[in-house]
């Protein structure tokens, strides 16, 4: 199998500048790049030059992929406006890390499996949203990182990383029983065991959207030299005004009443209900399989008759590859339906006359012959 990698890049925040999007066209010579977006693919070779030091410099959000199963997805975020506390607490060791370079911060998700090979296909676009949504304080993409490491790190003695998030789980965020299409992208291509997140999702409330504070009221209260401030931002085009503005104004809120959250799991906790979650859907659908077999096996029993005539209708009115196929299909759910009533005997004394009649057809016949019957 021969090797691919996709690398790419986008921003969010502003456009690249004609220099700047002539420096990312420089770094490798058949990039794609436009005012927004960079994308560059091999299958030889490699990318040259630090992704990372790529993203810090022109972009906010980057995407890898690999198909022997390696994926990264970074963030940039301006400096101050995430909360590090809260994002450490899902930090694990090789699989999620959070870092200050400059003036900004990266998240950086990882995903660096050994002889996985995979064809799944994905783009960043199936992920931008993710980068607003952790400004905006969701943090499921986060726990689903966390969960991704369980994979690699867990078991029932709760042996893993030497890290704070890893003993007990993080906050569960709400919303983790419906995902946005940007979570489920994640989820599909960083693989995400379901069954995992099943069991989480059971401490996880119902996400609540939160009532827009009345920012008219909250601007008369920030100190005239801060409203200048602002505005000067405002004129020379800063990115990110808005969640800067709006993470000020929010330190005149009221605290918010967080509802009282169930008591973190431990890994072993988390990892047993998941198997007995999946343990109890095979049984759902083998219980429905069974069901299904059963009306099936009833529907036959009804027909049998019916279907022996259509049977003999079809084999003297025709000689062609596809009667001879419909008819051995026919016989075989009658065959079934032996099984089923434990009629065996029966169903060979109505095919031995047939047999005998049409021995002179080798291509009917041959295909009675791999069915066992002759």
């Amino acid at each position: 199998m021969s090797e691919y990698q996709y690398y790419e890049w986008q921003t969010v925040d502003r456009l690249l500048t004609s220099k700047e999007q002539s420096e990312v066209s420089g770094l490798s010579s058949h990039i794609e790049v436009s005012s927004s977006r960079a994308l560059v693919t091999y299958n030889w070779g490699g990318f040259k030059h630090d992704p990372k030091k790529v993203l810090l410099k022109y972009f906010d959000a980057h995407f890898y992929m690999a198909n022997w199963g390696t994926r990264h997805l970074m963030f940039r975020f301006p400096h101050g406006l995430l909360n590090e506390t809260e994002i450490e607490s899902y930090r694990v060791q090789d699989f999620l890390e959070y870092e200050s370079v400059g003036e900004y911060d990266v998240l950086e998700i990882r995903y660096d499996p050994e002889g996985e090979w995979c064809d799944s296909e994905g783009s960043l676009s199936d992920f931008i949203e993710l980068r607003a949504d952790i400004l905006n304080g969701d943090y499921r993409l986060l726990y689903l990182v966390w969960l991704k490491s369980l994979e690699w790190y867990g078991s029932e003695d709760e042996s893993g990383p030497d890290s704070p998030a890893f003993d007990h789980e993080p906050p569960v965020p709400p919303g983790l029983k419906e995902l946005t299409p940007g979570l489920e992208a994640f989820r599909m291509i960083f693989g995400v065991d379901r069954y995992v997140l099943q069991a989480a999702a059971e401490n996880s409330p119902t996400r609540k959207l939160a009532a827009q504070p009345a920012y008219a009221e909250l601007v008369h209260r920030l100190p005239r030299e801060e409203c200048d401030e602002f505005l000067t931002w405002l004129a020379n085009g800063e990115a990110n005004l808005t969640p800067l503005l709006r993470k000020r104004l929010a330190a005149f809120l009221p605290p918010v009443d967080r509802p009282q959250s169930a008591p973190p799991r431990t890994v072993g906790e988390l990892l047993r209900r998941a198997r007995q979650i999946k343990v109890e859907e095979g049984d759902r659908q083998a219980q429905a399989a069974h069901q299904k077999y059963l009306a099936e096996m009833e529907s036959l029993a009804a027909r049998q008759e019916k279907i022996w005539q259509e049977i003999g209708r079809a084999l003297e009115s025709g000689k062609t590859a596809k009667v001879y196929d419909e008819v051995t299909a026919s016989l075989a759910n009658l065959e079934r339906l032996a099984e089923f009533q434990n009629t065996q005997p029966a169903f060979l004394a109505r095919l031995r006359p047939l047999i005998q009649k049409y021995s002179s057809r080798p291509s009917l016949i041959g295909r009675w012959h791999e069915r066992g019957w002759v």
